[in-house]
């Protein structure tokens, strides 16, 4: 379970690849991978095998910590610049976030640096909670995750009602909801250390809170990278949803294209009948408005040809052409 958020924090970094210059979206990708680092070094066996090269010490949770909070810093400041258009406010909030993310990233260095931290132990809070510097170390990483997540879901509440485009308000609202899920599995870590010290380890209150922890940070990964990837996959969804309504209204003006056109093939182009397998075309939208024009046409040419459509024919033609106008206005606003 504990190797689903790094791998697919991993594939989503490399699909944001191509934008990792961009001014505009480039925090996505340096959270994404500055999360996927974080969230694969977290990982016990990771853990083990990466410390001793880093000279051992724990150095690896301080890493990991510093990568997570570099990270929720990035998430935030691209989710600022996507919903919020006042220039002035956006300033003023990611100023705020910068300020944040010095004081927060200085003060779990120090905070790590003054710890006695010798023996190699993915669950500091645990082994090292007692001292000053790791109190500070954890209670200010924790801090700032816990405000970042909540910020990030007071944003997505804020703006969602502004946006026009369904893509974007159900990505931001399962952002929102996927951040709200990242600040109770933090609290879920916060209860794990509280019951550790009155109870041992595997008691079944801190096995229970560690199964929920790697549920919900998996789920939580999941929705926040489904909703940053739903605004790019809402055109290729939206293509695919309308290709397969053109194939169904082919098959279903293919008759009625058949009857008009019987008499007047000098008006249309493809001399042989329409049989269901046109709904197989790869072409379907064109074949479906090249059907519809070539009934026009016979309509416009001959009235017997315009008596052969009865009334459910003429609602069959005119749901598609209705279809494809919808379709074609929709797409030129994109």
């Amino acid at each position: 379970m504990e190797f689903i958020p790094a791998a697919t924090l991993w594939v989503l970094t490399i699909l944001r690849l191509p934008a990792a210059l961009d001014p505009n979206r480039g925090s996505v990708f340096r959270a994404t991978i500055l999360a996927a680092i974080a969230c694969t070094l977290y990982i016990p066996a990771v853990y083990y095998a990466v410390d001793p090269l880093l000279g051992g010490q724990n150095r690896v949770g301080l890493a990991t910590l510093l990568s997570l909070l570099l990270g929720f810093w990035q998430f935030r400041t691209a989710i600022l610049l996507a919903a919020v258009s006042d220039e002035e406010v956006r300033h003023r909030q990611l100023t705020f976030g910068r300020w944040a993310a010095g004081i927060a990233c200085s003060a779990v260095t120090a905070g790590f640096l003054t710890s006695r931290v010798d023996r190699t132990d993915p669950n500091l809070p645990l082994a090292y909670g007692d001292q000053p510097g790791m109190a500070v170390f954890l209670w200010t990483g924790s801090a700032f995750i816990m405000w970042i997540c909540l910020d990030i879901a007071r944003v997505c509440h804020d703006y969602v009602p502004r946006m026009h485009a369904p893509a974007f308000r159900s990505a931001f609202i399962l952002i929102a909801i996927g951040c709200i899920l990242f600040a109770l599995v933090l609290l879920d870590r916060i209860l794990y250390g509280a019951v550790t010290k009155v109870a041992l380890a595997d008691s079944t209150a801190a096995t229970i809170l560690t199964v929920l922890y790697w549920i919900g940070e998996t789920i939580a990964v999941l929705l926040v990278s489904l909703g940053l990837l739903l605004p790019r996959l809402a055109g290729p969804l939206s293509r695919g949803r309308f290709g397969l309504h053109a194939r169904l209204l082919l098959v279903e003006v293919g008759p009625i294209w058949n009857r008009v056109a019987s008499s007047q093939r000098e008006l249309i182009l493809e001399q042989r009948r329409a049989s269901r397998l046109i709904a197989l075309s790869p072409h379907a939208e064109t074949q479906l408005h090249r059907r519809l024009v070539e009934i026009r046409d016979c309509e416009m040419a001959s009235p017997a040809a315009a008596r052969r459509l009865n009334a459910h024919d003429r609602a069959v033609v005119e749901r598609a052409e209705v279809a494809l106008e919808t379709h074609s206005g929709a797409r030129s606003t994109r």
